[in-house]
C-alpha cells in the first residue's frame, strides 16, 4: 500500500514538473528576411506558434520584440540565433519558455529606393502647398520603401536653400538642404509675377564678380571641389558663369550659397 502511495506521488510530480517546464512559444528562424523599418523585430525573422493558452497571449508582445538596428536600405546584415537568445533573455524571457530552432542565422535585407527629384518636388509642394521646383538635382539618397512626406518651412524668398526632413511612414530618415524656386513665400500667397519680383541690391548678392568661389560638382555619391573665379554677380539660384585655371571656356553653374557655385560636372 505503501509502495503504491509513493509511485501515486511520484507520478503526479513528474506531470506536474512536466507542465511546469512545457514552453509556451516556438520561435523558428528564417534564412532571410526583407524588412522596412528602422528597426528589425522579432516577428520580421522569424515564424512564432503559441504552444500553450498561455503562449497564445504573449505572441503579440514577441511579435514585436526589438532585435536589432536594420540595415541602411538597400544593404544587409546577418543576425545570429545567439543573438536572438541574448535578446530574448534580456527581455525577461526563460530558456524553458520558449523552443528555437530554424536557420542559426538570417540574412536581413532592408527594402530601398533612390529618391528622384520629382517625387520629392511633389512631396515639397504638397507640403508647402504652392508650386515648387528644385533648382539643383538633389544628392544621391536611398529611402525605405513607404510613403514619403516632407517637413521644412515656407521660406522667406521666392528662391532660397531649404532645410528639408525626408518621412517615410512618418518616420524621420535623414534632412537635406535643397535649393528650390516657390510660387508664394511666407506672408505671401499670390503668384510671382516678373513686375513682383524685388530689386536685387549689391549685399543680395552670394557671388560677385572677379571673386575667388567654391566650385562643387557631384559624381554619384561622389563630392567634388575645386577654385575658380564669378564673371559676374549672383544671388542664391542664379546662373553665373566661372573662370577656370584649366580650360580657356568658362563654365557655367548656380549660385548655391555664399562664394559658392554648383556645376553639372568640369
Amino acid at each position: 500500500m505503501r509502495w503504491l502511495l509513493a509511485t501515486i506521488l511520484v507520478t503526479c510530480s513528474l506531470a506536474t514538473a512536466s507542465q511546469e517546464k512545457q514552453p509556451l512559444v516556438r520561435i523558428t528562424l528564417r534564412e532571410k528576411a526583407t524588412v522596412t523599418n528602422a528597426t528589425v523585430q522579432l516577428g520580421d525573422i522569424a515564424e512564432l506558434k503559441a504552444l500553450t493558452e498561455e503562449g497564445e497571449k504573449l505572441l503579440a508582445t514577441l511579435q514585436t520584440l526589438p532585435i536589432a538596428p536594420a540595415p541602411l536600405p538597400r544593404y544587409q546584415r546577418i543576425i545570429t540565433a545567439g543573438e536572438i537568445a541574448t535578446k530574448l533573455a534580456q527581455a525577461g524571457w526563460r530558456s524553458s519558455d520558449l523552443v528555437l530552432d530554424g536557420a542559426k542565422q538570417v540574412l536581413v535585407v532592408r527594402s530601398g529606393r533612390n529618391l528622384t527629384a520629382i517625387e520629392l518636388e511633389a512631396a515639397l509642394q504638397k507640403a508647402l502647398n504652392t508650386s515648387v521646383k528644385l533648382l539643383l538635382p538633389p544628392p544621391p539618397t536611398v529611402v525605405p520603401d513607404g510613403e514619403l512626406t516632407v517637413q521644412t518651412e515656407m521660406p522667406s524668398s521666392h528662391r532660397a536653400i531649404l532645410p528639408v526632413t525626408l518621412l517615410i511612414n512618418g518616420q524621420p530618415i535623414t534632412t537635406l538642404k535643397l535649393l528650390v524656386q516657390v510660387s508664394s513665400v511666407a506672408n505671401s500667397s499670390a503668384l510671382i509675377r516678373p513686375a513682383d519680383l524685388p530689386i536685387s541690391r549689391p549685399a543680395d548678392y552670394a557671388v560677385r564678380r572677379r571673386q575667388t568661389v567654391r566650385l562643387i560638382a557631384r559624381v554619384g555619391n561622389v563630392t567634388v571641389e575645386a577654385q575658380g573665379m564669378a564673371l559676374q554677380d549672383g544671388k542664391v539660384g542664379d546662373e553665373v558663369t566661372v573662370a577656370v585655371s584649366w580650360s580657356k571656356t568658362p563654365i557655367k553653374g548656380v549660385v548655391s550659397g555664399e562664394r559658392e557655385v554648383t556645376v553639372a560636372a568640369w
